[in-house]
């Protein structure tokens, strides 16, 4: 899964903050928990960070994405997000603006304190609208064929194909 994460990102760095490795990872928190929503987060991160720029701002990334892990796990003990697609897709796309708050908020230190990181924050929304827009399209395409692999390696009893 940080596999497809990673390639994912690759394949889709020429849209602005559209990218599969918040769907996988809301997704794999979801059905998995959060050790393996945060582990695939982080090592999606630091991966193609590596190759992509990696900065101080990665720790920021990877704050965010435990927030999302973290509140991806608490919503998904509703009994309307467990097993309900759209209910789940609303979720990811929420998660959009989420992960740009607290890369956001993470960073204030750097920016010189709450308030110009709030500016920061706001000034950053636009990307957050395309990061929530990706996640909108991109979780009910990938959540359906997630499953199924998922499913698959279960009935096979948890071996590599």
């Amino acid at each position: 899964m940080t596999a497809l994460c990673v390639v994912g990102r690759f394949l889709f760095q020429f849209i602005p903050n559209v990218q599969p490795v918040t769907a996988i990872v809301i997704f794999l928190t979801l059905t998995y928990g959060v050790s393996t929503g945060l582990i695939v987060a982080i090592l999606s991160m630091l991966i193609t960070n590596l190759f992509m720029g990696m900065g101080i701002w990665t720790l920021a990334q990877l704050g965010a994405y435990a927030a999302v892990v973290v509140l991806t796990a608490m919503l998904g003990k509703l009994p309307v997000v467990q097993h309900k697609l759209l209910w789940q897709t609303g979720l990811a796309a929420g998660m959009g603006f989420v992960y740009g708050f607290f890369v956001s908020i993470l960073q204030a230190p750097l920016l010189g304190g709450l308030w110009p990181a709030i500016a920061y924050w706001l000034s950053g929304l636009s990307f957050d609208a395309l990061h929530a827009g990706g996640n909108l399209i991109l979780y009910p395409l990938l959540a359906p064929a997630l499953t199924a692999v998922v499913q698959r390696k279960a009935v096979f009893g948890g071996k590599s194909w």
